[in-house]
């Protein structure tokens, strides 16, 4: 594990988790756009829908999708985050379909355990609000593509870019945050590319959430603007 990713481990054990009920309505809002295989859709008719939600935290996207698909696997670097995540299965009544696990599929050599095909073929893979987190998030991209199911979509929320002075840069109101961040947000074609790159060149859309996430932490608060992207595995 990089220092990087221990660096992020660390910070977020603390709760930060302002802006997370924005993000689970605009999921659950756009899901018809998001694919068209769910568990009440026609093409999701005699199919086990599965999905991995990766650096999962407590779960948010997870338990809005819940709903619609037959198995989650929720996966983080931090345990605390993924004892969260299974209290939150338990407490939403979703601990039949939901299950979290500690670990690291972008570390140089992926545990054994996290290698079986249980970890592959999903029909979706979400990666929300910490991609910027990420040392390298095209290895990220690729990585995570992997455990994708031909066909299936993968879905990004994310940081839209922003000028490093503005007032409401992280920088400026969480220092120590802001050092957790390699890439401050990401452009409509910098997720393109990154998404082709990784061989999820189709069905690639981005869509700008005009309702700004609000953070607050140690007395302050921040305001950021975010995408939604989504792409198909060639």
């Amino acid at each position: 594990m990089s220092d990087f990713t221990e660096l992020n481990r660390q910070y977020f054990r603390a709760e930060f988790r302002q802006g997370q009920e924005l993000i689970f309505n605009e999921v659950q809002g756009r899901r018809s756009w998001v694919s068209d295989i769910w568990s009440d859709t026609e093409l999701g008719k005699g199919h086990k829908v599965r999905m991995l939600e990766y650096a999962c935290g407590p779960g948010a996207i997870s338990a809005a999708l819940a709903p619609f698909v037959d198995q989650i696997v929720g996966m983080d670097v931090s345990e605390e985050m993924i004892k969260q995540f299974n209290i939150n299965a338990q407490e939403t009544g979703f601990e039949d379909k939901m299950v979290g696990y500690h670990g690291d599929l972008l570390a140089e050599s992926v545990p054994v355990d996290l290698s079986g095909p249980e970890f592959y073929d999903f029909d979706l893979v979400v990666v929300s609000m910490a991609l910027h987190h990420f040392d390298k998030p095209d290895l990220a991209l690729k990585r995570l593509g992997e455990r994708l199911k031909k066909g299936g979509m993968f879905l990004i929320i994310d940081m839209v870019p922003e000028d490093k002075h503005s007032p409401h840069g992280l920088h400026n109101a969480f220092p120590e945050a802001s050092a957790t961040i390699r890439i401050h947000g990401f452009t409509l074609e910098h997720m393109q590319k990154l998404f082709k790159d990784a061989g999820m060149g189709q069905k690639f859309d981005y869509q700008v959430i005009q309702e700004p996430v609000v953070f607050n932490k140690e007395g302050k608060e921040i305001k950021k603007t975010i995408f939604i992207a989504r792409a198909q595995r060639n």
